[in-house]
C-alpha cells in the first residue's frame, strides 16, 4: 500500500516555502488581502483550518511540519491514498488533490477509469469503495499515465494556465519521471 512518508519528498519539491504572488488567487484571504501561501498551503485553505482570515504573519509562521499534517489529513486521507496499492498512482492522485482539490481529482480519476478502463463508476467526486477497488484493479502504469494526461488537460482549461501552467505541468512530469512513466500527449 502507498505511504504518505514516501510522498513527502515529492511534495516538498513541488511546494516551496512562503510566497506572495499577486496573480495567484490562493494567496488571498476572504477579505481580499494578499497574505501569501506557505509550503503549498493556500490562504483560502488555511482560513478554513483556523476559522478566520489569515494574516501574512499567520502564513509565514506555518511550519513545514504543520503543512504536512494538513496535507496528510485533508488531502492524502480524503483520497484514501493509504489504500491504493500503487505508490505512483497514490501520488499522482494526492498531488492533484493538493493542487486542485480532492473532489475535482476524484472526478478526474472516476472519468479516467470509466473512459479508458471500461469501469462504470458514478462520477460523484468521492473516492469510495467502488472507485478504490477500480483503482486497484487496473494496470498501475497505464492508470498513472491516463490520470496524468487528464490532469494536464484539466490545467489547460483553466484561465490561470498562462501564469501557472509551466509549474503545474512540470509537477506532473516530475512524478512521471519518479515512477518511470512516460506521459504521452493526449490525442485530441
Amino acid at each position: 500500500m502507498a505511504s504518505y512518508t514516501l510522498f513527502k519528498p515529492s511534495l516538498e519539491l513541488a511546494e516551496g516555502g512562503f510566497q506572495l504572488l499577486k496573480n495567484d488567487k490562493g494567496n488571498y484571504n476572504s477579505r481580499g488581502e494578499l497574505v501569501g501561501t506557505n509550503h503549498g498551503v493556500s490562504a483560502k485553505f488555511y482560513e478554513r483550518v483556523i476559522g478566520r482570515p489569515p494574516s501574512i504573519e499567520d502564513m509565514k509562521s506555518l511550519s513545514k511540519v504543520e503543512a504536512h499534517v494538513l496535507f496528510k489529513n485533508e488531502f492524502w486521507d480524503k483520497v484514501r491514498a493509504d489504500e491504493i496499492q500503487s505508490q505512483g498512482v497514490a501520488e499522482i492522485i494526492a498531488d492533484h488533490a493538493i493542487n486542485a482539490n480532492p473532489m475535482v481529482t476524484a472526478k478526474i480519476v472516476q472519468r479516467t477509469l470509466n473512459k479508458y478502463f471500461g469501469k462504470n463508476l458514478v462520477v460523484d467526486g468521492a473516492i469510495g469503495n467502488q472507485t478504490l477497488a477500480a483503482i486497484n484493479s487496473v494496470d498501475d502504469k497505464k492508470l498513472f499515465e491516463k490520470i496524468a494526461q487528464e490532469r494536464l488537460s484539466y490545467y489547460q482549461r483553466l484561465t490561470d494556465f498562462q501564469y501557472f501552467g509551466k509549474s503545474w505541468t512540470s509537477r506532473v512530469y516530475a512524478l512521471g519521471r519518479k515512477f518511470g512513466v512516460e506521459i504521452k500527449k493526449k490525442r485530441m
